[in-house]
């Protein structure tokens, strides 16, 4: 019984595309729903204990959002990454095949 690599090498470049989509997808999901969270200034109390919390909370948010974009854009560029390769392999696969007289 012979297997066509080909198609195992390209259902395997589709399937670790996919699951770097779903990781990005959650990446997002996870800022989005941080970013959908807004906290405003007075949801940390009025004592003068609480001032200055709600700047803390703001920056430690951004920098949470920040490493989430970045993790989706990791993520995304593996989408792309194994778009390219699939094309590559997919091209380079067809020209062999013509070579040697397939279809």
């Amino acid at each position: 019984m012979s297997t066509d690599t080909t198609k195992v090498a390209l259902q395997a470049l589709s399937t670790y595309k996919q699951a770097s989509q779903e990781v990005s997808d959650g990446f997002e999901r996870a800022r989005q729903a941080l970013i959908d969270a807004d906290v405003s200034g007075d949801s940390f109390g009025l004592l003068q204990e609480s001032q200055g919390i709600h700047t803390k909370y703001t920056e430690r948010c951004d920098d949470g959002l920040n490493v989430l974009k970045d993790g989706r854009d990791v993520f995304d560029a593996l989408c792309d990454a194994m778009d390219t390769i699939r094309a590559a392999y997919t091209s380079a696969d067809t020209a062999a095949s013509q070579r040697f007289g397939g279809h």
